[in-house]
């Protein structure tokens, strides 16, 4: 058996490296973080995987993997979810070590006797974006960028100052958006954990193409687990009149998507998945890997915890995502770790979501118009 330790930045990125090395057949025996500072204003862990590879066909003899709950053949489990086989130890340790980190490694941030708040206006500025979720040392670095662009004298008016602030935030994100709300490619996948509205994202976007564009749209579904999911696209498709297609396994997606490329625009619907569930996330990412012409959209809901956010991000970063997509702006109050996301991942925002109604709730928006609504919603 060789063995092979892995760096990264980000878990996707391993797993990539993991695959490149060994291919379909490697085993991933351990997963841990390190720290690595990649900004003065930003920490952030790396990853260090540790990998395996049968090199004497061991798969043959009865090897055993524990699960957890159950007992396979180790052979028996890498034919189940190909190089990645995720361990529910590994996986707990990796998530508590991924929040201790996260603690730990961001630099303090200053006290409000430091000279950065010595005008009450840019401690209450900053306070207001803290209260609204924007990450502690992303909010001073905004202000302490916004101060040195300003005279003394300027410091001390509220409107100047967050004038300032808001023109720092945008040049931190990137403000390409979606065209006219039309997608860059024809074919256009939703994917992100379960119950953030992506079979509602897929649907509003459909009604706009079809309804108010006048686009030949086919819906998709890879969702063949959660009860109702076709029944609730196949719905959807009815009532606007659009042809609707199950994909049951992943090896037909680029078949159907081959079918139907006469289409404007073919929208695929995925199954949820847990970003805990490491196994699942990388059979999603193998089939959409399937085609090169998909424009993947990581769907998260504005109500997550900034740590799962940034969890979620990091685990679906395995599919490759093009864009962020945003559901349930109408269910939160703050909109902090939207920006703070932008901004770590340089991902272009392509629509969000404020409500159930299709498609009226669904809106094409650049990341640097969303900064407008983070520092105005105090």
């Amino acid at each position: 058996m060789k063995i092979k330790t892995f760096y990264a930045s980000t878990m996707a990125e391993a797993l990539r490296s993991v695959k490149e090395e060994f291919g379909s057949d490697g085993l991933i025996l351990s997963t841990k973080e390190v720290p690595l500072r990649s900004s003065w204003f930003r920490s952030k862990p790396a990853v260090e995987v540790v990998a395996a590879i049968d090199t004497e066909r061991e798969s043959d003899k009865d090897l055993f993997i524990s699960s957890g709950q159950n007992t396979a053949p180790a052979g028996a489990a890498r034919q189940q979810t190909g190089f990645q086989v995720q361990l529910p130890k590994i996986d707990k340790e990796y998530t508590e070590m991924r929040r201790a980190l996260y603690s730990l490694a961001r630099p303090a941030v200053p006290s409000s006797s430091s000279s950065l708040f010595s005008d009450a206006a840019a401690y209450e500025l900053y306070q207001d974006l803290v209260t609204n979720e924007v990450d502690e040392c992303l909010a001073y670095k905004l202000l302490d960028e916004a101060q040195m662009n300003m005279a003394p004298e300027e410091r001390g008016n509220r409107d100047t100052l967050a004038k300032a602030v808001t023109g720092v935030a945008r040049g931190l994100i990137r403000s390409e958006g979606a065209d006219r709300g039309l997608p860059a490619k024809k074919v256009v996948a939703f994917v992100g954990p379960t119950g953030v509205g992506k079979t509602t994202a897929a649907a509003k976007l459909a009604a706009r193409l079809a309804l108010q564009m006048k686009k030949k749209v086919v819906l998709l579904t890879t969702d063949t687990y959660r009860i109702g999911a076709v029944e609730q696209l196949k719905t959807y498709a009815g009532i606007m009149g659009l042809p609707f297609r199950v994909v049951a396994q992943a090896g037909e997606l680029g078949q159907v998507i081959h079918e139907n490329r006469q289409r404007d625009y073919i929208l695929i619907d995925t199954a949820g998945r847990s970003q805990r569930d490491l196994g699942a996330v990388q059979d999603l990412m193998q089939a959409l890997q399937e085609s090169t012409e998909i424009e993947c959209h990581l769907v998260m809901s504005a109500t997550t915890k900034p740590l799962d956010m940034r969890e979620i991000v990091d685990r679906f970063g395995v599919c490759n995502p093009d864009h962020l997509l945003f559901t349930k702006l109408d269910e939160t109050s703050t909109f902090g770790p939207i920006f703070n996301e932008l901004v770590w991942t340089q991902k272009p925002l392509s629509y969000i979501a404020d409500g159930q109604r299709v498609p009226e709730d669904l809106h094409a928006m650049r990341g640097d118009q969303i900064v407008d609504i983070v520092l105005n919603a105090h």
